[in-house]
């Protein structure tokens, strides 16, 4: 018995979210190398305005908030008899430790309700500051 496209498509989502959530977490967790030394400017620059900044003895510190909406599908099955909803949820927040206006250590606090994507919310604060590195635009010191 072959299975109707929509059917085989609605169980390949889970799969397809999960893989996206992880190619995105790794995002996140190469930028904590990639952009140490970045420039103040150039971190507002690719990132933005901080959602929240404070100082201490240890340098100043830029908190960036993202929680991107949920990601998922919902659509009805008549063969189930009703509907199948996949869905992924999650939340980060970004912090860059800045001495002497340069980027020296970067922290992720992030949820995910996928498996290993722990930080894949924390990839859109990051991906703009990484492409920017990879072309060239801005060089960390």
């Amino acid at each position: 018995m072959m299975l109707p496209p929509r059917i085989v498509l609605l169980s390949l989502m889970p799969l397809l979210l999960a893989t996206c959530s992880a190619r995105d977490s790794a995002t996140a967790d190469d930028g904590r190398q990639q952009l140490i030394g970045l420039r103040a400017d150039d971190l507002r620059l690719c990132a933005g305005v901080p959602n929240l900044t404070a100082r201490s003895a240890g340098g100043e510190f830029w908190t960036y908030d993202r929680t991107p909406p949920a990601s998922g599908v919902s659509a009805p099955v008549p063969v189930i008899g009703g509907s199948l909803s996949v869905s992924a949820g999650s939340s980060c927040r970004v912090t860059f430790q800045l001495v002497d206006s340069k980027v020296t250590r970067i922290g992720y606090s992030a949820s995910s309700d996928l498996p290993m994507s722990q930080n894949s919310a924390c990839a859109p604060v990051v991906q703009g500051c990484m492409r920017l590195v990879t072309e060239g635009s801005v060089t960390p010191e």
